[in-house]
């Protein structure tokens, strides 16, 4: 699957339209319910001081995938790429067996979503989650901790934080260079390590941007596309390009 490349817009402009079906009924009555399967979520990119290197790279995928007719995968530049950024337990967490986890801990932000983990076993153990994204692509994975050391982990990558008695984010950039269609994301406890964990995140940036909280689905559209067969790009200089792109994603 072909991957949006990475390129810095700002401003970002999303948007997600809905469709409600209605039913009438012979009494006169009405049913309505949503129709999650027509959602449609849209971007308009504002790629403004472009090099002439990240316009071509633009060009070039936009022309390999032809316009509009070609699905591709497309990072939310604005998103948390991680599902369930603070439910460790759900499916898309991949766990150490002999880690242990219990809810409904006082957050950060005053709430009760953050989660104690303890690794009960004797050697090292991960709570992590595995994305389909480039592996040579620029990322930085955050999350709130509090309590005892852990490592922050990214492939092969890891970068180890000490422990602390009060809510602190840390965060981890990760730069790989790897040929890899997936990158694995985590947390790493030592053994018998007992620490307090709320909303970790993976941005496709160099640097981490406000928390943004996540459900069933995370960052990571492997349905988009372009939302138009052509769009007009600016030469303001000898090495510098404006353009507006729509990008759309079907589904949840």
């Amino acid at each position: 699957m072909p991957v949006f490349p990475q390129v810095m817009f700002y401003p970002v402009t999303r948007h997600l339209s809905v469709r409600t079906v209605l039913n009438q009924l012979a009494d006169g009555n009405t049913v309505i319910f949503p129709d999650s399967d027509a959602s449609l979520r849209g971007w308009e990119l504002q790629a403004k001081g472009l090099t002439t290197a990240e316009w071509n790279a633009i060009e070039s995928f936009y022309n390999s995938v032809s316009g509009q007719w070609q699905t591709f995968t497309f990072l939310d530049p604005i998103g948390n790429l991680l599902a369930n950024s603070e439910d460790f337990t759900a499916s898309s967490w991949t766990n150490g067996p002999l880690i242990q986890l219990s809810g409904n801990v006082a957050d950060p932000f005053g709430a009760t979503r953050a989660t104690h983990a303890v690794n009960t076993g004797q050697a090292a153990q991960t709570i992590a989650q595995t994305l389909s994204v480039p592996g040579n692509f620029q990322y930085a994975l955050s999350l709130w901790v509090r309590g005892s050391s852990l490592t922050l982990t990214a492939a092969s990558a890891t970068r180890a934080f000490s422990g602390n008695s009060n809510w602190r984010r840390i965060s981890f950039p990760v730069s790989l260079g790897q040929n890899t269609t997936t990158v694995t994301f985590g947390a790493q406890l030592s053994p018998g390590a007992s620490v307090d964990l709320f909303g970790m995140q993976v941005d496709a940036q160099a640097a981490p941007s406000d928390y943004k909280r996540t459900g069933a689905a995370g960052g990571v559209y492997s349905n988009a596309r372009f939302s138009t067969d052509a769009f007009t790009v600016r030469a303001q200089g000898a090495d510098v390009y404006d353009a507006a792109i729509r990008i759309v994603s079907s589904g949840s």
